[in-house]
């Protein structure tokens, strides 16, 4: 071989090899969809339980990150406590 295809591969890293059987079978299982998945690719905020933002969403029915941000609404006047609610009659 000549010098000068020799010194090209020098600074270019390996493409990573894919999976093997053996590692598959390491890999997380999603607790809704049970697929496997790589937890440092999921989207979820609970990386190491579901596979991704929907999984978590459709299981719990609301996201962590969006109870971060959720703020308490307010029913009436900050000196006069909340209304009770009026009793429902029951039907027999």
């Amino acid at each position: 071989m000549s010098t000068m295809t020799d010194d090209r591969n020098e600074g270019q890293a390996q493409p990573p090899m894919p999976l093997r059987n053996e590692e598959l079978h390491g890999l997380t299982r999603c607790t809704r969809c049970k697929l496997s998945y790589l937890p440092a690719k999921s989207t979820s905020a609970l990386r190491l339980t579901y596979c991704s933002f929907l999984c978590e969403l459709g299981d719990l029915g609301f996201s962590i990150a969006g109870l971060e941000h959720m703020e308490m609404k307010k029913k009436g006047a900050e000196g006069e406590p909340a209304p009770e609610p009026e009793a429902e009659p029951v039907a027999p």
